[in-house]
């Protein structure tokens, strides 16, 4: 069945042999690495992360070295730190520490550690038995960043109603005095980072609220004149930002590295071009070097500026991933981690084959195609797959999905339609207010377009999306009849019940630039619910019932409307699961929403051609 006899073809199974690598941590003198890798425990059904070092492994995250280099640091599963001697395998336990820790900071000499727990700072002094806890509570603490002098520490506070983000100053010794506001940024703060002498920080973020699709910029900011300015302006692209996929990461707070290297001053960070994610610097005269790039994505960064080394977590299509070393150039570039080699000897995985095209009002619109290979078939059902955000990319990254499909005879189509992040700005934000309009045209001329391939068969496509992807769907099989079958996962179908139901309305308001209130014409016009009397395509909807961003009874009134009008549809109920099932919820959970998939497909596509 399969052209390399020596490999098998992907199967559902595989899930639980897959690893992935990330948070990637090199001791200040390059010679130590720990990282976390995640995986699905069949047996417990649940997902498992681990910190591993030196052939080692404990149950964990956030792995952090001391600046001296011999304690690690991470965070368990009862949100606890604990402490993992380097020189051996002894685990040296902690204080009794706060739990739910969410970030933590060690002191630059190594004498205690900071950490963010129930919205208040922590402290722990390494020797003593308690933790000193700070007296006032933050909103939405993040950040944690010592000065150089060990005594100072800086952290950000976010305003969830308005997106306003603070950075403070706090003296560690000095717990219950209000921290002193430095400045005030009208926008989010998702990393800061302090310079080598403590007189500046930077951060990633912007300055326009709760905006989204915009661009985050890298931001500098004099500690002493708590004057700010950007050194990324100009350049369009979204610092921070790294190619989504169907698994958790890149989607974590970014990683923001200030070295300084031959007595000049480099601030690290991923930014994503295109469909793939790279690691460039910045310095404070506004030169912009791109270091780790390629046909690939950079999921996440440290570095042992004192060893001239970068570890870097990189990926592709057909490598979930692992841990790179390079210089602080990108010279020298070499693999550490080798997490997923038996598996990856024992399958077939398909590359991309780029698709792109010239869009209906000239725009290049990015797009791939992954297409099985050594079936007899004459020609290949399709899966069109649209994005979720709607900001999310795709590209030059691993998807388990993708490699599912294709090894059940599937083609795979996906792309970067209007909307998404990567390909500047105006391309990102265009669809605000107007979602259902360019970006479907988008979609439909990447189908037209990858349709092109003779091995594929046009009268056997299937329409696919999660969250925003789903709405999306909703909305083409409301417009044409073309599809053979649809599949949505926590999808949208009614703009004005789901602003009531979600917990995110300050998103809504930025999408379509209002809220029913002030908007009643777009809210009602873009809600695919009032094409459901139009549509034709068999619709099977996958809805988690514990999601607070599109709520289940979206898909419960879509589906009485299709039912209503004869449609052939149906409901798949995952219960107990979130907005996110798709990318941590159970694997028992995961199986159903396969199973269902699959069985749909099967029904509506039928068998390979033969």
């Amino acid at each position: 069945m399969h052209s390399d006899a020596s490999k098998r073809p992907v199967n559902n199974d595989d899930l639980f042999l897959l690893r992935w690598v990330d948070a990637p941590c090199l001791s200040a003198d390059g010679r130590h690495l720990a990282h976390t890798v995640t995986f699905l425990d069949r047996e417990a059904d649940c997902m498992r992360t681990e910190v591993r070092c030196g052939g080692r492994s404990q149950p964990g995250h956030a792995p952090a070295w001391s600046p001296r280099g011999a304690r690690l640091a991470y965070i368990d599963a009862a949100g606890r730190i604990r402490f993992w001697d380097a020189s051996g395998d002894a685990l040296v336990q902690p204080a009794v520490a706060p739990g739910n820790c969410t970030q933590f900071a060690w002191a630059p000499n190594s004498s205690g550690l900071a950490c963010l727990a129930q919205d208040r700072l922590w402290i722990h002094w390494l020797g003593e038995l308690a933790w000193h806890q700070a007296s006032q509570t933050l909103a939405d603490p993040a950040n944690l960043v010592w000065h150089p002098d060990g005594r100072t520490l800086f952290l950000t506070s976010t305003n969830s109603v308005d997106g306003e983000s603070r950075v403070l100053r706090c003296d560690v010794h000095q717990l219950q005095q209000t921290p002193d506001e430095l400045v005030r940024n009208a926008g989010p703060i998702r990393a800061l980072t302090g310079s080598p002498d403590g007189r500046a920080l930077a951060w990633i973020g912007h300055a326009r609220g709760l905006a989204q699709g915009v661009n985050n910029e890298v931001w500098f900011l004099d500690v002493e004149t708590r004057r700010a300015r950007s050194l990324t302006a100009g350049f369009d692209f979204c610092a921070g930002l790294s190619t989504r996929a169907d698994d958790v990461r890149g989607m974590n707070p970014p990683n923001l590295r200030w070295v300084r290297h031959n007595e000049g001053d480099r601030i690290y960070f991923v930014h994503q071009a295109a469909g793939a994610s790279h690691v460039s610097w910045v310095n404070l005269e506004r030169h912009l070097q791109p270091v780790v790039t390629g046909d690939r994505s950079c999921l996440a960064f440290d570095i042992a500026a004192q060893a001239d080394r970068i570890a870097i977590v990189l990926c592709d299509a057909t490598r979930p991933g692992d841990v790179h070393v390079c210089d602080l150039d990108g010279n020298d570039e070499r693999a550490l981690t080798d997490e997923n080699h038996a598996w990856l000897m024992a399958v077939h995985l398909v590359p991309l084959q780029a698709c792109g095209f010239a869009a209906s009002d000239g725009a290049h619109v990015d797009a791939w195609l992954l297409k099985p290979e050594g079936f007899t078939a004459k020609k290949h059902p399709v899966v069109v797959e649209i994005h979720g955000g709607p900001h999310y990319a795709l590209g030059h990254r691993f998807y388990f999905e993708f490699q599912r499909l294709v090894a059940k005879g599937y083609a795979v189509i996906f792309g970067n339609a209007r909307g998404s992040q990567g390909y500047g700005e105006q391309f990102a934000t265009e669809i605000h207010g107007a979602w259902g309009g360019r970006d479907r045209l988008d979609v439909m001329e990447m189908v037209d377009h990858g349709l092109r391939d003779a091995d594929l068969d046009p009268l056997r496509v299937a329409l696919t999306g999660v969250s925003y992807g789903a709405y999306l769907t909703h909305c083409i099989i409301g417009q044409t009849h073309r599809f053979r079958a649809a599949i949505t996962e926590n999808g949208i179908s009614n703009l004005v019940s789901n602003f009531a139901g979600t917990s995110n309305q300050r998103f809504w308001e930025w999408e379509q630039e209002g809220t029913p209130e002030t908007q009643p014409g777009r809210y009602h016009q873009l809600s695919p619910i009032h094409l459901a009397h139009q549509v034709q395509t068999p619709l099977l909807m996958i809805h988690a019932d514990q999601d607070e961003n599109c709520p289940i009874g979206q898909s419960e009134e879509l589906l009485a409307a299709l039912r209503a009008a004869g449609c052939p549809s149906g409901l798949v109920r995952i219960q107990g699961e979130g907005h996110l099932m798709n990318l941590v919820g159970k694997p028992g959970h995961r199986i159903q929403r396969t199973d269902a998939l699959d069985a749909w497909l099967d029904k509506w596509l039928g068998g390979l051609q033969t």
